[in-house]
């Protein structure tokens, strides 16, 4: 469980630095090379990012994955 403190400290983080910690917290419980999954490159990265921000700044733009998967469905 986390301590009341260190939740603060994350709520305080930017989006770009909580990815960092989701990160580093994820390859120490699952190693890249046990994953089976490739590493992002910078590009993809860079993008994830930018719709991370967005929709951060924007929470009501988009389509849930209900929408998402609704429409291809169809």
């Amino acid at each position: 469980m986390l301590s009341p403190a260190l939740k603060t400290a994350i709520d305080a983080l930017s989006v770009q630095d909580k990815l960092d910690v989701f990160e580093t917290i994820r390859d120490s419980v699952m190693p890249a090379s046990e994953s089976g999954f490739p590493e992002l490159t910078e590009r993809q990265r860079a993008e994830l990012l930018r719709r991370a921000a967005q929709a951060v700044a924007d929470p009501g733009s988009g389509r849930s994955w209900a929408e998402v998967r609704a429409g291809l469905a169809r």
